[in-house]
């Protein structure tokens, strides 16, 4: 099968799932009422709205008004609605309150939802500032997901503008299937010296068919990570900046696991001022670690604007060289297709632009086409390591990583 065979029947099929859900069962309208005070919980008031409404009727977060998130906000009585957000809603910095808790909004255990805004004036503001000085100074506060999304089905979330989470913005794990991310705005940037750290635009765990189109982050770590059980993901159209890139893992941590991501697709998409464009971080093998597969992961499209790699594979990802070298990766990575890939790295390891270091006692079934990446000096190396037979690139030993 063609790669673009593949990709119109992931589409068709993603399309074809999404137009099973039911006709709504309710036509009912609740609009909430803000009770305009930052230390009043307006939580309760939204989940009256759910339960009364949220049975295939409408939920919206009125404009111009500000509704204080000071519990978590559980979409449970949420049955194929439709949740508009036209105003904001704003998590508190309470953080004792928060420390350990797992999000601030939940989606989990749903079967059909919309949670859109119309006028594309919503936002979810996480109050990440706080949380970021805070937690420069107490690496154990553990702060809540922005959005969780747990065993949902059927969920399509467009046209708002995601602000300061103080870590990850969306995960998206535990069996979550069918669900549809478009239209977004996602932006994590510190008025203080604290960066802001872990914040990931997309965490993408075991879930499948899931799909980013036009979006775009900025952001202080991966953009959008394909994680453990990642599988017919897309991802078209995004523009990462300052981020740590589109990346498969990290995979490999956990002792005697097994850690699978396959059928993933990424085309069209804007890389500026990251740490890397696109790659694979693989922890180091042994049997304090798992066992890595990944298969069938496509990038088509990608534009490199100062980005310090356009590519990197890292086999000993946040490990020791020593322990590396006594357990080398054994990760089996298998049509890994990377395709025009364009544009300018930056000076930071110039005239080095991408860093192959491939799984030692792996496999590294890697293929480039198209590929038209400089450094600034206009010389164009490409480090490699444990990469038997190069296909599209020309290698220069040297990778580590």
């Amino acid at each position: 099968m063609q790669i673009e065979d593949l990709f119109t029947l992931v589409l068709f099929v993603f399309a074809w799932k999404f137009d099973q859900i039911c006709s709504l069962t309710n036509e009912n309208t609740c609009t909430p009422a803000s009770a305009g005070n930052s230390s009043i919980d307006d939580v309760p008031a939204i989940n009256t709205a759910l339960l009364t409404c949220g049975n295939g009727g409408t939920i919206i977060i009125s404009s111009n008004t500000i509704f204080m998130i000071r519990s978590p906000l559980d979409f449970m009585n949420c049955r194929q609605c439709n949740f508009q957000i036209e105003g904001t809603l704003k998590v508190s910095d309470d953080l004792n309150y928060w420390n350990g808790k797992t999000a601030f909004i939940l989606l989990q255990n749903i079967i059909g939802a919309t949670v859109e805004s119309l006028t594309g004036t919503g936002v979810i503001d996480g109050s990440g500032q706080a949380y970021w000085d805070y937690f420069a100074k107490h690496k154990t506060y553990k702060r809540p997901l922005l959005m969780f999304f747990s065993n949902a089905s059927n969920i399509t979330f467009s046209n708002v503008k995601l602000k300061d989470a103080p870590t990850m913005f969306v995960t998206v794990k535990d069996k979550s299937y069918n669900i549809s991310f478009s239209d977004l705005i996602l932006s994590a940037v510190s008025t203080s010296t604290n960066d802001p750290k872990n914040t990931d635009g997309f965490d993408i765990g075991e879930c499948s068919y899931v799909m980013l189109n036009n979006i775009h982050v900025t952001n202080g770590d991966d953009c959008v990570a394909f994680e453990n059980g990642a599988n017919y993901i897309t991802v078209n159209n995004i523009t990462c900046i300052g981020s740590h890139g589109v990346s498969v893992g990290s995979l490999g941590l956990g002792a005697g696991e097994t850690y699978v991501v396959q059928n993933v697709y990424v085309s069209k998409i804007k890389m500026i001022n990251c740490s890397k464009a696109a790659g694979i971080k693989l922890w180091p093998g042994g049997s304090s670690h798992g066992s890595v597969f990944v298969s069938n992961v496509i990038y088509d499209g990608v534009i490199v604007d100062n980005c310090d790699y356009a590519f990197q594979i890292m086999n000993c990802y946040e490990s020791e060289s020593k322990t590396c070298e006594k357990h080398p990766s054994t990760a089996r990575l298998s049509r890994i297709h990377l395709m025009n890939f364009t544009g300018k790295t930056s000076r930071k390891y110039e005239p080095h632009v991408a860093n192959i270091d491939c799984p030692p006692n792996g496999t590294c079934d890697l293929t480039f086409t198209g590929w038209d990446i400089i450094a600034p000096n206009r010389k164009s190396v490409v480090l490699c390591a444990h990469y038997d037979h190069p296909s599209g690139v020309k290698c220069t030993p040297g990778a580590f990583g």
